[in-house]
């Protein structure tokens, strides 16, 4: 529906806001377009005719609506609209629910609304029946809506050895589309897909250790290991560590299932009979992240005999590769690296610590700095979307004069050496931010319609990852068999047995804060669940490990209700995923949620571990009572024993109880971070009674450290 405004050039608005329409089953957000009026003679002359003369109209104002809310019948039958107002618009749509359907339809249904609506219209078009044309471009549509669909998203069809929806589209091309092209495109794909298949039954084979191989990549690494001399940390070179830990991790990368990073999809949400494997590509990219964390604990720690300078070498080496890292901008490894040397075992050696030079105390200390959880992690997401797609890493504003130096004079002969890099990204900032949009944006709106707004900005997050994918596609690293032999061979330390070793090494009476991480702000920004997707013993350590080893082991994770933040920057506005080609900086989809009559807080549950917790969007109207029983819920907890919890917020100093009664929001104290604690009543005094015992000890050892 086209209307004409004489007043719009005045105004110089090009598309503006308009309201709502509502229809059965769906909700429409419009909005005003204004496009300039092609004016012809023809019509220039009529409107001159005579002695009424008229001022040509030279904007013309279309009202568009884009798709807000709706059922899914009508979320899929807006994939081929009859009447399409803006093709863009259209194209947006198709891209935003071929990557977000799974969390609310199947491919079955999908590809039965289709069939139906392909048939309906093919029906109305034989009888000869008004609007045929429109009719045909609808079954046009839907025929290179599938094509789009099996192209893009093979992975929803790969389904081996039946290829089962492959076959339903098969038969239903053969049978109704006479122009055979979708039934041509469709058996191309079956027969690739089989072969494919064939060609891995082939590389299987079993070793004499038990491990079942799957490519040929692995069988290198296999055979290679045996004849070559075994590696240890010591002989392994930097730049050697650094290649094969950024060709490890962009490996994974690469292979990463973008919609298996939805908050909805991987974090379970508390959805019985879901299990880890919803998301695999998600949890390796999580092991690998955790094992390099490991790594750097357990070559530091390896050794409780070795001297200080020893060990001072070991982690100078470390932040050496952790720079390499960066100069290949293999920020997931850097993070990971980071992670370990800031865990508590690794943290708190003052004594090491102390020891590490001046240089490296600084080259470190401004690696640490590009994630730091000031202003939204904005360091981290400035440099990514400045290098994200950059064919080279870009280290000139580094502020430690001899790093920019030599990370310059590599980065120039990568440049002379004509060797491109990609990028691998720190994969939790994503998975942090898809878990913030699906907290705070329902999953329906307004009688039960599928919140489409919400899978419009998830797609915004989505795209990012699938742009850089293709950017970790320049990688041209070649694999060394004795380095994977190593890697997997290191054993990995349990948290006890680590803080033990650390004990040993340095005891607690002489520990405090390494010098050269005074500055860090991170006691705990956040805390990430990782034993939904790791069996390790870590994943339950006690609340006394520091943060950021809880926080970064699953940092790729950030985990299910456990929000980061949220994206600040977002893809080009493209109407196709597959031609996204630049990141541009924006605000983020949360901010309409983090103003000052809203705010998200994080609450764990009193005696469970402080890496798992629920989070909760606070509005001036929250009180109290609606928020304990809100938390209730989401713990599985009993809401009708809500009066015997209280709600607590942790403070740097000590805790601020809530009111049983009266206004949350207003109660709580915003100026630190939001993180909370659902407690029993009746635990107060215990922990009463334990905190004054602490107290009493550390009084006692200080004493008794003076006399000695």
């Amino acid at each position: 529906m086209n209307f004409f405004s004489r007043h719009s050039e005045s105004r110089g608005e090009s598309s503006r806001e308009w309201g709502e329409e509502k229809e059965d089953g769906v909700i429409y957000t419009v909005s005003l377009k204004k496009v300039r009026h092609q004016t012809t003679t023809t019509s220039l002359q009529k409107l001159t005719h005579g002695e009424n003369w008229f001022q040509p109209l030279q904007w013309e104002t279309m009202k568009l609506r884009t798709l807000k809310a709706g059922t899914v019948e009508r979320l899929v039958e807006n994939l081929a609209p009859e009447d399409v107002e803006d093709q863009d618009t259209n194209s947006m749509h198709l891209n935003v629910f071929l990557a977000t359907y799974r969390a609310f339809t199947t491919a079955d249904e999908v590809l039965d609304i289709l069939f139906r609506r392909y048939t309906e219209y093919k029906e109305c078009r034989r009888r000869g029946e008004n609007g045929k044309d429109s009719r045909h471009d609808v079954c046009r549509i839907i025929q290179s809506v599938l094509c789009i669909w099996m192209d893009i998203y093979q992975d929803d069809f790969d389904d081996p050895p039946a290829y089962r929806l492959l076959h339903r589209v098969l038969e239903f091309a053969e049978a109704h589309m006479s122009d055979g092209e979708l039934a041509r495109q469709t058996r191309h794909k079956l027969d690739r897909l089989r072969r494919n298949e064939a060609l891995k039954g082939q590389q299987k084979m079993s070793v004499p250790n038990g491990h079942h191989l799957t490519s040929n990549e692995d069988v290198l690494f296999i055979e290679g290991s045996d004849s070559e001399q075994p590696l240890d940390f010591d002989t392994i070179s930097v730049r050697t560590m650094a290649d094969q830990l950024t060709y490890m991790d962009a490996e994974l990368f690469k292979k990463v299932v973008p919609h298996h990073c939805l908050g909805s999809v991987w974090s379970r949400r508390d959805k019985k009979g879901k299990s880890t494997t919803d998301a695999p590509t998600v949890k390796a990219t999580i092991a690998q992240f955790n094992a390099v964390s490991f790594l750097v604990i357990a070559t530091i720690l390896r050794s409780t005999s070795i001297s200080i300078e020893e060990r001072v070498r070991i982690i100078e080496k470390w932040i050496d590769i952790a720079q390499e890292c960066r100069i290949l901008k293999n920020f997931s490894s850097l993070k990971a690296i980071i992670s370990g040397l800031q865990s508590n075992p690794i943290y708190r050696l003052s004594d090491t610590w102390a020891a590490v030079s001046k240089e490296k105390s600084e080259e470190y200390e401004e690696l640490c700095t590009i994630f730091s959880e000031e202003n939204n992690q904005m360091t981290w997401r400035e440099i990514l979307v400045k290098e994200g797609t950059a064919k080279y890493a870009d280290t000139s504003n580094s502020q430690v004069k001899h790093v920019r130096k030599e990370n310059m004079q590599k980065i120039q002969a990568q440049r002379l050496s004509g060797v491109m890099q990609g990028t691998v990204p720190y994969l939790g900032t994503f998975l942090t931010d898809l878990m913030m949009l699906d907290t705070a944006m329902p999953d329906t709106v307004d009688s039960n319609l599928i919140n489409f707004e919400k899978k419009k900005k998830e797609f915004e997050v989505l795209a990012q990852i699938q742009l850089l994918q293709k950017t970790a596609q320049n990688y041209n690293i070649v694999p060394e068999p004795s380095f994977q032999a190593w890697f997997d061979s290191v054993e990995h330390l349990r948290y006890e047995e680590s803080y033990r070793l650390s004990c040993e090494v340095q005891p607690l009476s002489e520990s405090m804060s390494p010098p050269a991480q005074s500055n860090r702000k991170e006691r705990s920004l956040r805390k990430r669940i990782s034993r939904l997707f790791s069996t390790s013993d870590w994943e339950t350590s006690s609340a006394n490990s520091n943060t950021s080893q809880s926080e970064d082991r699953v940092s790729e994770t950030s985990m299910p209700d456990s929000p980061d933040s949220l994206m600040p920057e977002k893809m080009s506005a493209s109407s196709s995923s597959s031609s996204l080609t630049s990141l541009e900086m924006s605000t983020s989809p949360y901010k309409a949620y983090d103003s000052s009559s809203n705010c998200v807080i994080r609450v764990s549950l009193s005696g469970e571990s402080d890496n798992i917790y629920k989070s909760v969007l606070l509005t001036h109207q929250d009180h109290t009572p609606g928020v304990i029983k809100s938390l209730m819920s989401k713990f599985n907890l009993d809401a009708e024993e809500a009066e015997e919890y209280r709600l607590v917020q942790k403070l740097p100093d000590g805790e601020l109880q809530i009111p049983d009664h009266g206004n949350c929001f207003y109660a709580i104290n915003q100026s630190v971070e939001p993180n909370f604690i659902l407690r029993k009543k009746s635990e107060e005094g215990e922990l009463h009674r334990k905190s004054k015992k602490r107290t009493t000890l550390r009084k006692l050892m200080e004493v008794v450290s003076t006399q000695s």
